[in-house]
Order: C-alpha cells, then structure tokens, then sequence
C-alpha cells in the first residue's frame, strides 16, 4: 500500500512539475566591451533568477532553473557572457537546459549610468516575445541591482 501511494505521490509532483512552464535566467550581456564590468553579467543572472524565484514562491506559475544548473551547462559548452558570439552560441545551451523559455538581458554603460534591457524568449521560435519586456532602466553602477524589481514586475506575466 506504502508503495502504491509513493508512486501515486511521485506521478503527481512529476506531472505538476512538467506542466510548469521551465524557464531559465542566462547571464546578462555586457554591450559595454569593458572587462571590469563582467562581474555585472552573472550578479545579475543570480539576483534576477532569486527574485524570479521569490517572486512564484509556491511555484505555481513557471519553475526557473537554479542558477547553479545553468553555469554547469554554460561551462561544459565554454560560454562567456563576454564573448561577443555569447547570443548565437546560447542556443546549444538552452537546449540542454530543456526549458520553454529564456530570460536574456543585457547592459551598455551610457555616461555614469548602466542602460539594460531584458527580455523573454520562446526557445522554439528564438525570438523575443514582443510584450513583457523590462526595457531601457537606467542605474548608476551602484544601483544596479536595485533594477531587479523593476525586471521581475515587467517580464514576470510572460513566464506564465
């Protein structure tokens, strides 16, 4: 009986599970080309992918990939947010991911402050969803990260 009811428990976390919508939150772009702001690109991967989570807590409404699943993939296949071939070279990693959509943004520095924009991406299609968009934020170097609840409350309905 004990067994009969942990197969039926696993069947229906598993099918819950699988009808989630699997998004992942890759490393942000660094459009600047300035090397001391590379760190930026995982920091925020790794803030937006915590505040994603936080965000659907009961994880109801989409599951994000850990960020340490993503940089396992990211480094088997040798990809670096900084390399400028980092947007075609994705794919492959998305792929292995086996997700339905992608979070991807980048950043420029413009003057004193860091210009970004994210966006979602159906993995099928690789192609960004016109609506739900988190696009032109501008923050100083030290705000930065204060970008992150802007992101999620703009692209957080296209996750669904």
């Amino acid at each position: 009986m004990k067994k009969i009811l942990l197969i039926f428990c696993l069947l229906f976390f598993s099918s819950v599970l699988y009808s989630q919508t699997r998004v992942a939150v890759l490393p942000f772009q660094n459009m600047d080309g300035n090397i001391d702001y590379n760190i930026l690109c995982y920091d925020l991967q790794e803030s937006l992918t915590a505040a994603l989570i936080e965000a659907d807590d009961s994880g109801e409404e989409y599951y994000i990939v850990p960020a340490d699943s993503v940089e396992i993939v990211l480094s088997e296949l040798n990809l670096d947010p900084s390399n400028p071939q980092y947007k075609s070279d994705l794919w492959k990693a998305v792929q292995l991911l086996n997700i339905k959509k992608v979070v991807l943004g980048t950043f420029n520095k413009q003057s004193d402050k860091f210009l970004m924009n994210t966006y979602i991406y159906d993995v099928k299609m690789r192609m960004a969803y016109p609506n739900n968009q988190a696009k032109d934020i501008f923050k100083t170097h030290e705000q930065i990260l204060e970008a992150i609840p802007e992101i999620v409350e703009a692209i957080k309905p296209g996750l669904k």
